[in-house]
């Protein structure tokens, strides 16, 4: 009975990640196709994209530094980023067992916009931004950590408190650097860098945090078994051999990582982390081996069709975060009147 059980759920998981996974093939082909320069004919993709590697001469090389410079970045990072705060949002949701929590729940997203903030007012470049983000984020998240030891309370309810309170000081100097900033140049550029978007990002800043989002994705798939313990509690932990301060830390470093590299690059996204977990696990079930792949192509393909209409619904690209919003509020919308009946368990 239980090998059936299995079996089933085997088979369940490997058609779900294969339809994510064709999905986000296909919207990453029309992401490329798709933008202010109008919408390309699939063979002239193709022959754009041999002449971007230098394979074909057939079409002029502005068109192909279109899919090289402009289009392939903004693909890639836009997948990077859905696939990373999918991943965080669930890992987040499973570790503290709150289906309500999503990936600034430590201040991670709040400090990376101070971070954003700061260099946007001392001038420095987009690399730096996103460095100052990330560095900012990260820090945010060991001030949450640190928080609980300083009250003699490491319970999962205080750290949340102390993400609370991280998040609400971060947030109150954010306003203390918009006071500041240039109400003509410096304020907009912070207000849109906060509203979420991959404009202008380079392959330089993909292939930065292509690594910091792939790693600790790694290390959650290999670490998934260790997640659903996790989840159960301290004592069911303890007395299946787990070491459960040492892998929640592990866990939450993982998925700070993740957030603080998507945030540092695209700015503030809402909603993803926090509505696609919920359809990953529909998808393909509670345990974090299975769940997480399929959240993380999930999200990544979410993320890059709201690319898509942040570039095709209007003349100027419409900011992620707006995007996101009104999709998020209807998608959790009608996850909320599906399990209704449950809600309360």
């Amino acid at each position: 009975m239980i090998e059936d059980i299995n079996k089933r759920q085997r088979k369940k998981f490997v058609i779900s990640l294969t339809a994510v996974s064709t999905a986000s093939v296909t919207v990453f082909v029309l992401s490329l196709m798709t933008g202010q320069y109008g919408f390309m004919d699939p063979l002239d993709l193709v022959k754009m994209l041999c002449n971007a590697f230098g394979a074909d001469h057939m079409v002029p090389a502005s068109y192909a530094n279109i899919i090289r410079f402009i289009r392939l970045p903004r693909a890639l990072a836009s997948f990077l980023v859905g696939g990373a705060l999918s991943v965080s949002g669930l890992v987040y949701q499973n570790t503290f067992n709150n289906k309500l929590i999503s990936p600034d729940i430590l201040g991670v997203s709040a400090g990376a916009c101070v971070g954003a903030g700061i260099a946007i007012l001392l001038n420095l470049n987009s690399v730096m931004v996103s460095v100052l983000a990330f560095a900012f984020g990260f820090f945010a998240v060991l001030a949450a950590l640190t928080l609980p030891k300083l009250f003699r309370n490491k319970s999962t309810l205080t750290l949340v408190l102390s993400g609370i309170i991280v998040g609400a000081f971060m947030n109150s100097v954010i306003g203390l650097l918009k006071f500041l900033a240039d109400e003509k140049e410096k304020l907009a550029e912070i207000t849109f860098w906060m509203m979420g978007s991959v404009t202008g990002v380079t392959v330089k800043e993909v292939l930065c945090i292509t690594p910091l989002i792939t790693v600790p994705v790694i290390v959650l798939l290999l670490m998934s078994h260790r997640i659903d313990v996790v989840t159960l509690g301290r004592e069911e932990a303890r007395s299946l051999g787990i070491n459960y301060n040492r892998n929640r830390l592990i866990i939450i470093i993982c998925s700070t990582v993740l957030t603080a590299a998507s945030v540092s690059i695209s700015g503030n996204v809402g909603w993803i982390g926090l509505v696609i977990p919920h359809i990953a696990r529909a998808i393909a079930g509670n345990r974090s081996g299975e769940s997480l792949p399929v959240s993380f192509f999930f999200g990544g393909a979410f993320m890059m069709l709201v690319d898509i209409l942040s570039r095709t619904l209007s003349k100027n690209d419409i900011p992620l975060s707006i995007i996101t919003g009104i999709l998020g509020a209807v998608i959790y919308s009608v996850v909320l009147v599906k399990k209704g009946r449950t809600i309360n368990e």
